[in-house]
């Protein structure tokens, strides 16, 4: 299981808590009143998680051009659209 650290003392104790994400492969989560609010992780693990997050971009993309009967999308309008999407499932989790 992650630990969690309030942010005071994430922060009064970051240099051991990277090192030992660095070098333990450790997953901390930084609370903030409470809840989780960020997380330190290895960065190799934020590259995959990119890498994953950018595969999913990419076949999203294939399936819209596909439905759309090849109707061409800006990437602008294409990022747009997923960040709207992004805030809206997010607004209604909360």
């Amino acid at each position: 299981m992650d630990e969690m650290y309030p942010l005071v003392e994430a922060r009064n104790q970051l240099g051991q808590l990277v090192g030992r994400v660095r070098h333990g492969n450790e997953h901390i989560v930084i609370s903030e009143y409470g809840k989780p609010a960020a997380a330190l992780i290895p960065i190799n693990e934020l590259e995959e998680l990119r890498q994953l997050r950018d595969e999913a971009d990419i076949a999203e993309a294939a399936r819209r051009h596909a439905a759309s009967a090849g109707t061409p999308m800006p990437h602008d309008d294409f990022m747009a659209e997923l960040e709207a999407e992004e805030h809206r499932g997010q607004a209604a989790a909360s």
